[in-house]
């Protein structure tokens, strides 16, 4: 499902959805690598788009739609992936999620949080960081996201 179809006709939003990985700032292009299974629809700044409104609020950086049936619909931050981060990314996550709510049509809902992480990443499994973001549905997934059959 792209994004655009996902959004309710009304909502702002439609008009900052571009085609394929455009909306991503072109340093972050790079870290989303499409497959030949999997190809990005097309994409959403919401960081962008809700700065205006929301201010120093902690906010999401994009909403992809693939042509996964799955996972259509996906959200990806690049953040910094140290542990004293991991408190930041939830509250991104719920504070999207909330905007989310009023602007995406009934029954279309994100299947999958994730972050990449723009530098090293310091969070190993079995620590209570990853525990916490396991708990939050946020899937930290190294420097790039393989986007696969099975992500």
């Amino acid at each position: 499902m792209s994004v655009g179809k996902a959004l309710k006709q009304e909502s702002a939003l439609v008009a900052a959805v571009h085609p394929g990985k455009r909306a991503l700032r072109k340093g972050d292009r790079e870290r989303v690598v499409e497959s030949a299974a999997v190809r990005v629809i097309d994409s959403l700044d919401l960081d962008a788009q809700t700065s205006a409104e929301r201010g120093n609020e902690n906010r999401w950086d994009y909403l992809l739609g693939t042509t996964q049936s799955n996972l259509p619909l996906i959200a990806v931050e690049v953040h910094p992936a140290n542990t004293g981060e991991v408190k930041v990314l939830i509250a991104k996550k719920r504070a999207a999620e909330k905007v989310l709510r009023s602007e995406l049509k009934p029954g279309a809902t994100v299947k999958r949080w994730y972050w990449i992480a723009s530098g090293k990443t310091v969070i190993t499994r079995n620590t209570p960081e990853s525990r916490m973001l396991d708990a939050a549905g946020i899937r930290l997934v190294g420097s790039h996201l393989h986007l696969e059959r099975d992500s």
